[in-house]
């Protein structure tokens, strides 16, 4: 899925609702047949969930939404705000088919599990969860892999060559793949080892990583407190976190920029 799809498909709710409110006439963007499809099937959720409420509806870009426009480090969770009769919901809009609840890089990723302990008092002590953290701080964010050596050596500066690259060759410490050889083996086999022994951390790491509530409480209205997708909305809770959490896949992958890869742990929710 193209990150742009998943941006029009939050506007095309949008917009959607306000022609249904007559607050205007037609659409202001352009969107393809498969984001129309997937929009009406949300907005016919956020109907059913409405009720005889009247909805008021905001991009969470849009300065006129309750909280302003929204913004937050990494990112905020909150994609649309809905107001439904005088309860406000920030949502969180998925795209149908597989969903990415959480892709970060080290330090972000360290914040989550940080978060999600919080959730749990007991957890904070816990020398084995401190050492996954402490793990996860020192996921490198900058290597380079084979596959993108050629185009670092055609485009780089010779400052960034210089970083990856001695005698044609990319240096050991650098090396995205032999880093993947000699860490993710034994920081996913403790990891996941962690959160199949406890599944009460597993369901705050599920909440924390859908709804931002601890991690992004500094930013006003980006923690969200709902999902809606095709196949329905939900308000994130204890229940629908168990109702998801057999279909959850934990793993660590690379994340290229301009060549250079960083290392990301992901949290993957196939529907």
């Amino acid at each position: 899925m193209a990150a742009s799809e998943g941006v029009d498909l939050e506007f095309c709710i949008v917009e959607k609702i306000r022609i249904k409110n007559n607050e205007q006439t037609k659409f202001e963007r352009t969107y393809s047949p498969k984001i129309i499809t997937q929009a009406d099937q949300c907005v016919e959720h956020i109907l059913k969930h409405a009720g005889q409420n009247k909805i008021k509806i905001w991009h969470s870009d849009d300065s006129s939404g309750p909280f302003g426009s929204i913004y937050a480090k990494p990112e905020p969770k909150t994609d649309i705000v809905i107001r439904v009769g005088s309860k406000i919901h920030t949502v969180s809009v998925k795209m149908a088919g597989p969903v990415q609840l959480a892709s970060g890089q080290g330090v972000s990723t360290a914040e989550l599990f940080s978060s999600a302990a919080k959730h749990l008092p007991s957890q904070k002590e816990s020398k084995v969860l401190v050492s996954i953290i402490d793990e996860l701080k020192k996921m490198p964010t900058r290597l380079l892999s084979s596959s993108n050596q050629s185009r670092v050596e055609k485009e780089a500066s010779t400052k960034v060559i210089n970083e990856f690259l001695k005698n044609g060759k990319i240096i050991k410490d650098k090396n995205y793949e032999y880093w993947l050889e000699n860490n993710k083996e034994s920081l996913m086999a403790s990891l996941l080892k962690y959160v199949e022994e406890d599944e009460d951390f597993t369901t705050a790491l599920l909440y924390e990583a859908m709804t931002g509530e601890l991690s992004l409480k500094q930013f006003r209205g980006a923690p969200a407190d709902s999902i809606i997708s095709p196949k329905g909305f939900f308000e994130i809770d204890g229940a629908y976190v168990e109702s998801i959490k057999r279909k959850v896949k934990f793993d660590i992958r690379g994340k290229s920029r301009g060549g250079i890869t960083g290392v990301a742990f992901r949290i993957d929710l196939s529907q």
